[in-house]
């Protein structure tokens, strides 16, 4: 019986394999985000997203990459998922917010918000980033926010303290007389839970304010 001789694979078919040390952090995204071939599209927001200071790439949750950075929530969870176990992999060598300026690079995104939203930074007892909350979306005022509204995703994630962190899309950084007595309100409540409120954070688009730098808080 004669042997069938095996037909090599057309050379068209065989491509190199990709040594993955030599892609951009935005490729590998893509790749893990698409696959081998991810689109065109997709290449370019991952590209975006590699420019995430790392800062902020700890903090960001699946709802947030969705949001504000165009990425499918499934795609979102996936890349979640994959620097939080990077982040596990190295040294931790977040931050600690030890002046206004810290706390400003991470409200950032909220500079170019069309309207108010609040965000809470919950903070670990090196004062480090461990999470950012979206606490509510509109005017600032008691009826809106509550003191439980910040502190329930402190308590949950054992934070030790807190900044909060607000829009005025007007481009006035100004406390209003709300913000200032939702600030208060805040204030009084971290006291009785023993989770201090650190610093409240107005951001423009070109300016801020702090009340622990402008109002002088201990």
């Amino acid at each position: 019986m004669a042997l069938t001789p095996c037909t090599a694979p057309a050379a068209a078919a065989i491509r190199p394999a990709v040594n993955a040390s030599a892609l951009s952090d935005g490729e590998l995204i893509a790749r893990i985000l698409g696959g081998a071939e991810p689109s065109v599209e997709l290449r370019a927001v991952s590209a975006r997203l590699a420019r995430i200071p790392a800062a902020q790439r700890a903090v960001l949750g699946v709802h947030d990459l969705a949001r504000e950075h165009g990425v499918t929530p499934e795609r979102a969870a996936r890349l979640a998922a994959v620097w939080e176990l990077a982040g596990r992999w190295q040294p931790d060598e977040r931050p600690a917010i030890t002046a206004p300026r810290d706390a400003v690079l991470l409200l950032e995104p909220l500079r170019n918000a069309r309207r108010e939203e609040i965000w809470v930074l919950l903070l670990d007892a090196r004062h480090r980033c461990v999470a950012l909350e979206t606490v509510a979306v509109g005017t600032l005022n008691a009826s809106r926010l509550a003191p439980r509204d910040v502190f329930s995703p402190a308590l949950q994630r054992d934070a030790v303290a807190v900044i909060l962190g607000h829009n005025h899309p007007s481009g006035d950084p100004s406390p209003s007389r709300a913000d200032r007595v939702v600030t208060a309100a805040v204030r009084s409540a971290g006291e009785m839970l023993g989770i201090a409120l650190l610093d409240h954070v107005i951001v423009t688009r070109h300016s801020h304010h702090s009340f622990r730098e402008n109002e002088g808080w201990p």
